[in-house]
Parts: structure tokens; sequence; C-alpha cells
């Protein structure tokens, strides 16, 4: 509550009319910190559920206080509430089951992404810096998502995002949910951006064309289907979830990062891969493996999680 960039928060508890005359009295305000705390929760609560912060809290060893941190972070730079305003404006304008998975999809991009800052930045989360960092990023790549998918994925963002508008979805309400998965991969993206120095958008296309020739959209989507039974597999298919997260970005990295390789990404990639045929290889085999299987195993996934964090590994340094 003593973030400047939270106290922001306040703001939204009373009239508009009353911010913009009293803003500086109200930062002085003897509940300050109560009513910012109040507003955070309230808003935490309310779009991401009751279970929200405690799930985080299990899954990360973080505090309270930093899961709402990471939250009002992840709010603000892919603009969370705009678009669940746009969703409850739908009301008898869509069936209220489009409306809810629509909200579901706003839910799982919260989570996941909450969950990334509070992996990947710890105890070094800070509220302004990285909204100012992340946000334009976001919002620069987020209007090239269809140019930066490949394949399959780019075909299942298209598909999902025809559904919605013939179910009478606005266009930009469409395109911003259909591509919820792929909008939380643009952190990790940045993040690759940050570290080689190189263009975010050209990182896309590296980090897009990578899972795509190693069939990671597949492979993560049978990790998303793995049935929970207890609190361990719930923990374990979160865990999946953050390796193949870095294992992405690490070969991504390795990539672009690769001496004495051609400048255009699809060359580059081609090298890499042929530089590193056998872990290739093995991976992909890994993956026949698992799509010949009949059942759902855990076990299976926590080996092919190893087998590609090994390709990862494979003639990559400095991460």
């Amino acid at each position: 509550p003593d973030d400047d960039y939270l106290t922001r928060d306040m703001e939204t508890a009373f009239p508009p009319m009353l911010v913009s005359k009293f803003a500086a009295a109200m930062r002085r305000h003897r509940l300050k910190r109560e009513i910012v705390s109040t507003q955070i929760a309230n808003d935490l609560v309310n779009h991401m559920g009751i279970t929200f912060v405690e799930r985080l809290k299990e899954s990360t060893g973080m505090s309270a206080a930093n899961v709402a941190g990471a939250y009002v972070i992840v709010r603000d730079i892919f603009h969370l509430p705009h678009w669940f305003r746009q969703i409850e404006a739908l009301d008898y304008q869509v069936p209220a089951e489009i409306q809810l998975a629509l909200m579901d999809e706003l839910m799982r991009l919260g989570r996941r992404a909450t969950r990334w800052f509070l992996r990947s930045r710890r105890n070094e989360l800070d509220a302004a810096r990285d909204v100012a960092h992340f946000g334009p990023h976001l919002a620069a790549l987020g209007l090239k998502l269809d140019e930066l998918l490949e394949g399959a994925t780019r075909e299942g963002w298209q598909t999902r995002y025809q559904a919605y508008v013939a179910a009478g979805v606005p266009e930009l309400l469409a395109r911003m949910v259909a591509g919820t998965t792929h909008l939380y991969t643009l952190l990790p993206i940045i993040e690759a951006s940050d570290v080689t120095g190189q263009n975010a958008a050209d990182v896309a296309k590296a980090y897009f064309a990578v899972g795509s020739a190693l069939d990671l959209t597949w492979y993560l989507q049978q990790i998303s289907n793995l049935p929970v039974e207890n609190n361990w597999q719930a923990l374990a298919r979160e865990a999946f979830r953050d390796d193949i997260d870095w294992q992405q970005r690490a070969i991504t990295v390795s990539v672009l990062q690769m001496a004495d390789a051609p400048t255009e990404i699809e060359a580059r990639l081609a090298l890499w891969l042929e530089q590193n045929n056998s872990m290739v290889e093995r991976w992909r085999s890994m993956l026949v493996d698992l799509r010949a299987a009949t059942g759902n195993d855990y076990a299976m996934y926590a080996v092919a999680n190893r087998e590609l964090l090994d390709l990862a590994l494979s003639g990559q340094s400095g991460l």
C-alpha cells in the first residue's frame, strides 16, 4: 500500500470529480493504506477468483503481498479491467456461455502471467518499472500477433478468433481473447529480447519458430490436459509448464546468439537444429512416443521435460 504506483488504486474508491479536485489530499488520507489494500483485494477477487492468492502462494512460496503486487503489474500491462468491461457489456448480446468462456481466458492469462512475474522476478518486483517496461512491448507485439505466429499455432488462433466473431463478439475483443495463450508467451519473449539486445519483434519470430519446429505448442497442450487428482499433481503440472517456458526461451536465446550464423531467423534456426541434430531427433522421438501413449502419465512428461531441458542446454551458454 505504500508503493506510489499502487496508491493509484485509491482513486477508484472515489467519484472522478472528487479525484480531479482532491487527488493530492487523498494521498495524505489517514486511511490511505487501508483503502488501497481494500481496492486491490476487491479487484483481485472479483476478476481472478477467491482461490487465486492462496493457490499462487502455495505454488510459488511468495507472500500474499507479493501476489497482489504481481497481479497489479499483470492487470495493467494487459489492461485486464478494460477487457473485462468489454465482456460485461455483451450482456444479452451473446450467449452467457460465451461470456464465461471469454472471462475464463482472461483469468487464465492473469493467473499464468502473475505466476511468471512471481517466478522470474521473485523479490525484485517493481510495479512502476515493470509496467513501463513490459507494457509498450506488449502493446506493439500484440498488434502483430497474427503475423508472428506460425503453422498450427496460427491456425489455432484463427479458429478461435473466427468462432468468437461468429458468436457475436466484437473483433478487437475476439482477437485479444483468442490469443491469450500467446500474449502470455510475450513475457519470456520480452525477457529474451533484454538478454540478447535484439528487437522484440525479431525475438518473437524466433520464439514462435522454435515452438513450431519442436512442436512445443502441442506438447504444452498435453501438459495442460493432464488430469489433476491431488495437490501434488497440480503443483507438478504447473512446474512442467514453467519448465517449458524457460526451455523455449533458452533455445530462442541460443539461436539468436549463434556465432557466424545467417541473419535470417529461418536459416539461423535451421542451422541450430542441424548442429544439435542428435538431441533434436531424440526429442522428436520422444514426441512420437507420447503421441502413441494410451494414457496420461506424469512420469512420462517428467522424463520428456528432462529431454527438452537437455536440448535447451545443448550448445548454449550464459543462462
